[in-house]
């Protein structure tokens, strides 16, 4: 595990990196977003997922400093792209600190970034300790205009309970179910899930697309948003601003 100096020397050194993965209407050509996804270009090891690294940052109590500064690239950087929302992951550590809708009002609006652009991605382990708290913590977020999307939804085991209680605004299908959608089972959970969230008046996302079947399938199912390889793998901020200038361009990539 990377140790507390390593990662306060990766941040200090500006060797962290933002990727951002579009987010597309059903069709495939139209771009209505971006999430904001961290990686670590280290000096000996060259570039690092966050996978390799996000549990070091935990465990030395480095989430907030981590979270702002995503927050604070991310809200810079997309400023020039003023069509599309902006989503940025929010782990559970972050998300219970004292004070943590406040701080992160007050760095978004010191870049100047619009707060009903921003949509925070959170998983539903941020509310086990204290669901009162996280519902109090939801509903000041959404008095700022700030969107609120429940992550990796269907492969906990309370988030049913969360929809009927917490202010959500858009559901986020798990990969996992994506992958599936050939089989019975999985297609019958995507249509439910998909059917909840519109019942809801939520909006739906399914991650992980990367094949013109599933794409197919969720836009008859009636998902809203589409994200994953076939439309774009995560890409640096000037590959957003070159798929935006070539906006008649399909998303989706050549066979």
């Amino acid at each position: 595990m990377f140790s507390r100096e390593q990662l306060v020397s990766a941040l200090e050194r500006d060797e962290l990196f933002l990727a951002y993965q579009p987010q597309v209407l059903p069709d495939g050509t139209s771009l209505a977003g971006v999430e904001a996804l961290v990686r670590w270009q280290h000096p000996m090891r060259g570039p690092i997922g966050p996978k390799d690294f996000l549990f070091a940052v935990e465990a030395h109590g480095l989430s907030d400093d981590l979270g702002t500064w995503v927050l604070k690239r991310a809200c810079r950087d997309a400023l020039r792209w003023p069509s599309l929302t902006l989503s940025v992951n929010v782990s559970p550590t972050q998300f219970r600190k004292a004070r943590f809708v406040e701080r992160l009002v007050e760095t978004v609006r010191e870049t100047g970034f619009l707060l009903t652009r921003l949509e925070l991605e959170i998983v539903e382990t941020a509310f086990f300790e204290d669901p009162a708290s996280a519902e109090a913590q939801l509903r000041h977020l959404r008095s700022f205009g700030i969107g609120l999307a429940l992550d990796d939804f269907g492969i906990g085991y309370s988030s049913l309970s969360y929809l009927r209680r917490m202010p959500f605004t858009k559901l986020k299908i798990d990969k996992s179910f994506v992958d599936d959608v050939s089989m019975m089972h999985s297609a019958a959970i995507v249509h439910a899930v998909i059917a909840l969230g519109r019942a809801l008046g939520l909006k739906v996302t399914a991650e992980g697309v990367e094949t013109a079947e599933q794409q197919q399938f969720l836009r008859v199912a009636g998902c809203h948003y589409l994200q994953g390889y076939l439309f774009s793998k995560p890409v640096a901020a000037a590959e957003i601003d070159a798929i935006l200038s070539a906006a008649s361009s399909p998303m989706v990539r050549s066979a």
